[in-house]
Parts: structure tokens; C-alpha cells; sequence
């Protein structure tokens, strides 16, 4: 792949990853919905073991939660940052240190020093992400 291909996947995979969360400042549903693939077998692993998703249907339905009025997001950042692209050029993966924040009714929740990996595939020239993985390293993890 040259270069200046290599390069422009990277910027565009780095706005969707970017994109993945910053949709949630201003509720922009079709943006939220443009960064991941529609897939039956699309899934995401979260921190938690009973908030594992399967279907782009299931995760659908989680989107009407983060979309209540009463959740606020508020901030994130995404650091330590890499990309990967097969040598295809058409399959990335990436894994990053996710702090995320916002409140809820009044009351903040939030997560910080997330790990987060992920794969995406290019599909008629766009970037999605195909899977996810969100975990909480075993040091950091209070008692």
C-alpha cells in the first residue's frame, strides 16, 4: 500500500475511532450509527461481563440508553493511540487508554484508564468498526 494511501486510512480510521465516542456530546445519532459495522455478528466486550454485546441489533438497543435526556456525556480522551493496517489495506486494528465522563439524572459516572482494542474493516471506501474490546487492567482494579 503506499504511503500516502497508509496515511489517509490512518486519519480516517483515527476520526472513527475519535468519532466512536464524540458522537455522545451532542447526541448525533447518525454519526454514532456511520462508525460501526451493522453486522449479526458485530459485538463489543465491556468492562463488565453483563454488558457483553452481540448484534448490531442488541447494540442498537443500548443506544436508546446512552440517548435518554437525562444522560450527559462530557468529556473523553483517547491516549496511546495505534493503528494497525493488514497489508490488504482493506482490514485495521487499533488498541487505546480510553477516560470517559458524563452524568447521569445529576450523578457523574465515568471510566478511566480503559482499554480499549478493536477491529475494522473497509467497506465501500469507509471505515468501520467490525468489533470491540473494553477491559480494565487487573493492577488498577480497586478491591
Amino acid at each position: 500500500m503506499p504511503s500516502s494511501d497508509k496515511a489517509n486510512d490512518e486519519s480516517q480510521i483515527t476520526k472513527i475511532i475519535h468519532d466512536s465516542f464524540g458522537w455522545a456530546l451532542t447526541k448525533d445519532r447518525e454519526l454514532f450509527e456511520s462508525t460501526f459495522a451493522k453486522d449479526d455478528d458485530f459485538f463489543t466486550y465491556y468492562p463488565d461481563s453483563k454488558s457483553t454485546v452481540v448484534g448490531w441489533k442488541q447494540f442498537k438497543k443500548i443506544l436508546e440508553g446512552w440517548m435518554d435526556p437525562r444522560n450527559r456525556a462530557k468529556g473523553f480522551t483517547i491516549r496511546n493511540l495505534r493503528i494497525v493496517i493488514s497489508k490488504m489495506g482493506d482490514v485495521a486494528w487499533f488498541s487505546a487508554i480510553v477516560d470517559d465522563e458524563g452524568e447521569f439524572d445529576g450523578k457523574p459516572w465515568g471510566a478511566k484508564d480503559i482499554r480499549w482494542t478493536g477491529v475494522l474493516e473497509k467497506r465501500c471506501g469507509s471505515w468501520k468498526i467490525c468489533q470491540q474490546h473494553m477491559s480494565k487492567p487487573n493492577d488498577k482494579i480497586s478491591k
